[in-house]
């Protein structure tokens, strides 16, 4: 029986513990673990029976992905434009670089149109090029490669739909808000969910625990009966604790968990949710 099964169908039961000679980080779908040496003991801690009303879901990561890298969609631009692959210099370090504008110039663009171009405008000119319709071009032909690419997880829509039988459903995710919209409705997810939040809408991002308090609010939800699904300790499993809410952390690299905050459940991918919420 599931440890966030709903009310109906919950009962307790005391804590199963199994010690495995693994690896230290274990290639199974795990709730609460700790180390010993080179053994795991993996301790399965049923909580609490919680009467559990809402699953409220992060979008980039957990439920979806680009199957274009940044660097390959670079590439792929460059190529299409007629520009020699090395114009902004290594590709990998371009690609390192256009993730750290897109982080330090998102607050003062809402469009993401504008911030996409002007993301390209500098990355030209740190290689001497300052040539606006160019930089106009690539942004133009870059997105197009990866939004044609972002795709839902396997299983997903399924899951969704299963467990919209028996939880209210919310989705929070960090980003500019005409970006995650597009997102949502390429992907066809909007009607999954009683409640969406983006983060660019607010003009605050996860792991700010107002963002999570409005979405329980629209649920009507409180925090003690729903679980925050993401793939972000820090944004997702952080802000979702300091919000009062439980917390699954969806970790395909089965990192360690940090010691000072634990999520209460942690998986491989997100399908593995049918294991402990249905």
């Amino acid at each position: 029986m599931s440890p966030f099964a709903p009310a109906d169908n919950a009962h307790s039961c005391s804590p199963l513990i199994l010690t495995l000679a693994l690896p230290k980080i274990c290639q199974l779908p795990k709730l609460r673990y700790c180390i010993e040496d080179m053994l795991i003991n993996r301790v399965i801690q049923p909580l609490q029976d919680r009467a559990l009303c809402a699953v409220v879901f992060d979008l980039d990561g957990t439920l979806c992905y680009y199957a274009t890298s940044i660097e390959q969609a670079m590439t792929d631009a460059l190529q299409r434009v007629g520009a020699p692959p090395d114009l902004i210099g290594d590709l990998p370090l371009a690609a390192d670089r256009y993730a750290d504008l897109w982080y330090e110039l998102q607050e003062d663009h809402k469009s993401t149109t504008s911030l996409r171009e002007r993301i390209w405008i500098s990355l030209l000119a740190e290689h001497g090029i300052d040539d606006k319709a160019l930089a106009h071009k690539l942004s133009d032909v870059y997105i197009g490669l990866r939004t044609a690419s972002l795709v839902l997880f396997d299983g997903v829509l399924p899951l969704l739909s299963d467990l919209a039988e028996k939880y209210s459903l919310g989705l929070l995710t960090n980003g500019p808000g005409d970006l995650q919209w597009e997102k949502i409705k390429l992907l066809g997810v909007e009607s999954y969910f009683d409640a969406i939040i983006v983060s660019g809408d607010m003009g605050i991002h996860k792991p700010d625990s107002r963002l999570f308090g409005s979405l329980l609010q629209q649920l009507d939800a409180p925090a003690s009966k729903a679980v925050y699904v993401g793939n972000s300790y820090e944004m997702d499993i952080i802000g979702a604790s300091n919000a009062g809410m439980l917390s699954v952390w969806v970790n395909p690299d089965l990192e360690e968990e940090p010691r000072e905050r634990t999520a209460d459940g942690i998986i491989a991918e997100v399908t593995e949710l049918r294991e402990i919420l249905l």
